[in-house]
């Protein structure tokens, strides 16, 4: 196959993936009412036993997910999306990711105050990626604008979601279990979940507001010592957490009174990625779902990996198409990501470039949820990539202007989407 070829079978995997892990089709296709019973996956609750029922939203996928309960006679609910989107069965309110403000505030409130009065309901609350920062409610003490900066410091730092999720669901009246809390009396939670986090772990899918919480105020202050940030953090920040450091409040809920149900994740991308490789008649390997680490270094070893297949046919014979999952990262100063755009996975790619230069090789890397960071969702290169720019690579890599790289040599990788299941990578290696 040449070259040409290989770069669109590339492109169709990344589309493939992002079509595949549609939030909509997929709380479809889980969700059932039959004879008054709702199934959702293997779960059953019997509408009769419930005075209302309720249907929130938080994420970039909310509405998507929505759309599979409009048949549903439902009492009341709200979705906290950043698209505004249509065929809804509930309000929407439009708030900012990934650094919230006033109005995340004011509609996660709203949320809340719609539970307040809630008696005997059924609450299905819908959760997916970037649900963290839409639905922000700060402990008495800690403005919005405080939460705005400490998300910032966090999301510019390089560290994992795990560790930034541990932050914030110590800085918060409804991350890490306390949304759930508040739901006990109310009646029956149900937390159904788009997993945009590496491995699953539920708990930390938009700082899992309905799930038990096992992090605590110590592992949070630890944290931001590591990544020497604790001196950089908001003062009423700092002074919240060491309440918490000395048990003058409680902490995040070790147990919790909810049902989880996951209905879909990066793996259900990376499947889909797969068939489409096969149907293109190339031996297709799903390598991980768990691709994480600093882009650019990650693609010094991936691409490593490449070369060998490719000057060895060891340990497959190409031509072959690696496929990936996960959330890559990238460190950046919080004054220059305001600037330049240079995500993950542009990165990744840019860096790629660099390494399979004169090579057979194709790479394509994009965020399912079309946007990278803070710029389109992706880019694609092959052998000649780099002689085919005036730019200086490895300048714009360091810089972060990977986008601006790739956008004037067409290169971008650029779609509207409704799911939000990580980076979605391809590497196909050809033969010579």
């Amino acid at each position: 196959m040449n070259n040409k070829k290989l770069r669109r079978i590339a492109l169709e995997m990344i589309h493939t993936g992002v079509e595949a892990a549609d939030p909509e089709r997929l709380v479809r296709d889980a969700v059932k009412l039959e004879n008054g019973i709702l199934h959702i996956a293997d779960k059953e609750f019997t509408l009769d036993n419930y005075e209302e029922l309720l249907l929130f939203g938080i994420g970039k996928a909310s509405v998507s997910m929505a759309s599979a309960f409009k048949t549903l006679n439902i009492t009341d609910g709200l979705l906290l999306t950043n698209k505004n989107e249509h065929d809804r069965p509930v309000p929407v309110r439009i708030v900012k990711h990934p650094y919230p403000d006033e109005t995340n505030l004011e509609a996660s409130k709203e949320l809340l105050s719609k539970l307040k009065d809630a008696k005997n309901a059924l609450i299905i609350f819908l959760i997916s990626g970037g649900g963290s920062s839409m639905f922000t409610v700060p402990p008495e003490g800690i403005s919005i604008e405080d939460i705005n900066y400490l998300n910032r410091l966090l999301v510019t730092s390089g560290m994992d979601i795990g560790e930034i999720n541990t932050v914030r669901k110590h800085v918060s009246q409804v991350k890490g279990g306390r949304l759930a809390q508040i739901c006990e009396e109310k009646g029956t939670l149900v937390g159904s979940i788009l997993s945009d986090v590496v491995g699953d772990d539920i708990s930390n899918v938009a700082s899992g507001p309905t799930c038990a919480d096992s992090t605590t105020y110590k592992d949070a202050f630890s944290i931001l010592k590591e990544w020497d940030l604790w001196r950089k953090v908001p003062a009423n920040v700092s002074k919240h957490l060491k309440k918490g450091l000395g048990k003058e409040i409680e902490d995040t809920p070790k147990v919790v009174k909810a049902i989880n149900i996951l209905v879909g994740n990066n793996m259900t991308a990376l499947e889909a990625m797969k068939k489409c490789g096969g149907d293109n008649n190339i031996p297709t390997i799903i390598l991980t779902s768990e691709n994480i680490g600093e882009a650019k270094e990650v693609a010094k070893r991936r691409m490593d990996f490449a070369k060998k297949i490719k000057n060895t046919g060891s340990p497959h014979e190409p031509p072959v198409a690696l496929v990936m999952g996960g959330e890559m990262t990238v460190k950046l100063d919080p004054e220059i990501s305001k600037e330049h755009l240079g995500g993950p996975n542009r990165e990744f790619v840019l860096s790629a470039a660099m390494d399979i230069q004169g090579e057979n090789i194709v790479v394509a890397s994009a965020d399912s949820d079309g946007i990278d960071g803070s710029g389109k969702a992706g880019a694609i290169a092959n052998g000649d990539t780099i002689k085919r720019s005036s730019m200086d690579a490895m300048k714009c890599l360091n810089e972060h202007r990977s986008q601006e790289f790739f956008d004037t040599i067409g290169d971008s990788i650029e779609f509207s989407s409704k799911t939000n299941v990580n980076d979605l990578t391809v590497i196909i290696v050809g033969k010579d």
